[in-house]
């Protein structure tokens, strides 16, 4: 008999990235896990980028294309999102790529485990240098289960670099269903610190592999290069979490940790742009944490 597997659509948010989609998109089609849907969802790109989507949807009939107006890659997940049809969902950056098992390692992990999200570590690649930075050897591999409260506790832990690899969409596979009513900010410069959380939070069991099978690219030009400290660090992210997390009865220590840095971040960053007000509210806050906590 023969068995039909499980679908998982790949979104793939794409902007006038003609340099390296080609990798990006090759390294999908070319997995070990064959089905899928790829769904390109192009940004109002300006270079030759619509045309090399339109090429792979010539090619492949597991590429789905969308070109839409610019409007950031919130808008461009949730396009992603909403034009998805299959039992799972796993995000790519349009400049990264995947080792040719990566996405079949993480259904494994999910199955096996009965999870609802699937997690990889993953390796930095720069750019620059051409040359990788391995957070993670073989002698390292473990898994893991977590309730995400349990998740929620390795947060900001940064052996194997486990903070970003919590903090970011991608290297994940996750049951569609959990994204009913997910929506990305669309008017953020960076918006996976405000998002991705929400839907650890859905789940009831989130399995993890310390296995770097998701490679992504570090440039000097990127926009996690480009903008604010603060906007890459959103103080909004971790108050939201405090106020969740509480309600939730879910221990907050590292968010509260975490929501004094950022607010000296706040501070920094605010008197180096010469906004006052700003400023102040955030040394006010420090003065009345420090009050009370003796931070």
């Amino acid at each position: 008999m023969l068995v039909l597997r499980e679908k998982i659509s790949v979104i793939v948010p794409v902007y006038n990235d003609e340099k390296y989609l080609k990798q990006c998109v090759e390294s999908v089609l070319t997995q070990s896990y064959s089905n899928l849907e790829v769904i390109l969802v192009d940004d109002g790109s300006t270079d030759n980028t619509p045309a090399i989507c339109e090429d792979f949807r010539e090619q492949d009939d597991r590429v789905r294309v969308i070109h839409k107006q610019n409007e950031g890659v919130g808008a461009s997940r949730n396009t992603g999102i909403a034009m998805a049809t299959g039992d799972y969902i796993l995000f790519i950056d349009h400049d990264d790529w995947l080792f040719q098992d990566h996405i079949q390692k993480l259904y494994d992990l999910l199955k096996k485990n009965q999870a609802d999200i699937a997690v990889a570590n993953f390796s930095g690649f720069l750019e620059e240098k051409g040359t990788f930075l391995f957070y993670v050897r073989g002698e390292d591999y473990f898994e893991k289960n977590y309730t995400p409260s349990e998740w929620f506790e390795i947060e900001y832990e940064d052996k194997y670099n486990l903070n970003q690899a919590f903090v970011v969409p991608w290297g994940k596979l996750y049951k569609a269903s959990l994204f009913k009513n997910i929506v990305y900010p669309t008017n953020t410069k960076v918006e996976d610190d405000l998002t991705t959380w929400k839907v650890y939070l859905l789940a009831d069991k989130i399995s993890y592999q310390n296995d770097p099978s998701y490679v992504h690219r570090i440039m000097q030009e990127s926009v996690t290069g480009r903008v604010n400290q603060i906007d890459v660090y959103p103080l909004e992210a971790v108050t939201e979490r405090l106020a969740m997390l509480k309600l939730l009865g879910i221990d907050t220590t590292n968010e509260e940790r975490a929501y004094y840095l950022r607010l000296k971040l706040c501070r920094d960053n605010a008197l180096k742009d010469g906004n006052v007000i700003k400023y102040r509210d955030a040394l006010q806050k420090i003065a009345i944490l420090q009050k009370f906590h003796k931070m």
